[in-house]
């Protein structure tokens, strides 16, 4: 299937975070932090005092919010030794050469050890922090070192959507439109899409894979709903593969070419 990509997916997701674990980082000795009750938020000197007690008002109040949609709970809270580490370069040039993030990002993440870079005077940080702070929380709960990518961004963006911004929302009439002339990218495709195929496609591909991944998790939670939703996710923690996950979770889903054709009718209604 020939896949026709309009520019618009390039400009929507120029800043968005980076997809893959950031390296590892140490070098805390050379940073100021601010405790919160469930992060640590470690900063250079540069970077003003005001803007860490903003980021700090932003992860506490998206912790709680996004640990309630789905019912996101876990073994162990973000507290004491476990809290979530939050590192601030004083700009951009030094959140790159630092953190060694993706030039693109706006912010990378490790989830194993649940830390998020990034750098201030962001426009859109809000729906930045919000996605990565939804990785972490979401590899978390299933307590699985990888997951799909569909899945995983899929969620992210959702989540970035519903509380960040109408992002994705406002793009699905030109997905619709692809839906109707059978230009998107096929669930096989799209399914077994990761880091490196998409590193390895145009940044509209790109673009496409995101705005279709959120699509999916959009169709799920509206068409079926948020509970049974958060029930998939629930089967899925506690050893289910995708396809038995979504044929409990989902009436009329057994498999991937019924969950395809249920999601072309949901958008073509």
């Amino acid at each position: 299937m020939r896949i026709l990509i309009s520019v618009f997916f390039v400009s929507a997701f120029t800043f968005l975070a980076a997809v893959y674990p950031a390296k590892g980082f140490g070098a805390e000795a050379d940073f100021k932090s601010l405790c919160s009750e469930h992060f640590l938020i470690n900063y250079q000197p540069g970077v003003s005092q005001d803007y860490v007690y903003s980021i700090k008002d932003v992860a506490e109040k998206y912790y709680r919010i996004i640990t309630q949609e789905f019912n996101f709970i876990r073994d162990e809270l973000w507290l004491w030794e476990n809290r979530a580490k939050v590192f601030i370069a004083d700009n951009k040039e030094n959140y790159l050469t630092q953190f060694r993030c993706s030039s693109w990002s706006g912010a990378c993440v490790n989830y194993l050890a649940k830390i998020i870079y990034t750098y201030p005077d962001q426009e859109r940080f809000n729906p930045i922090f919000i996605h990565e702070l939804t990785h972490i929380i979401l590899h978390e709960y299933l307590k699985k070192n990888s997951l799909d990518s569909w899945l995983d961004e899929g969620v992210a963006c959702y989540i970035e959507d519903k509380y960040g911004r109408e992002l994705y929302q406002t793009r699905m009439r030109q997905l619709k439109q692809l839906i109707k002339n059978n230009q998107y990218i096929p669930f096989k495709e799209l399914l077994a899409a990761n880091t490196a195929s998409l590193d390895g496609n145009s940044a509209n591909y790109a673009g496409l894979f995101y705005i279709e991944s959120f699509s999916i998790i959009n169709f799920f939670v509206k068409q079926y709903g948020r509970n049974n939703f958060s029930r998939f996710l629930s089967y899925l923690k506690h050893g289910d593969s995708i396809k038995t996950a979504m044929a409990k979770a989902f009436s009329g889903l057994n498999n991937i070419e019924e969950m395809e054709g249920q999601w072309a009718k949901f958008y073509l209604k």
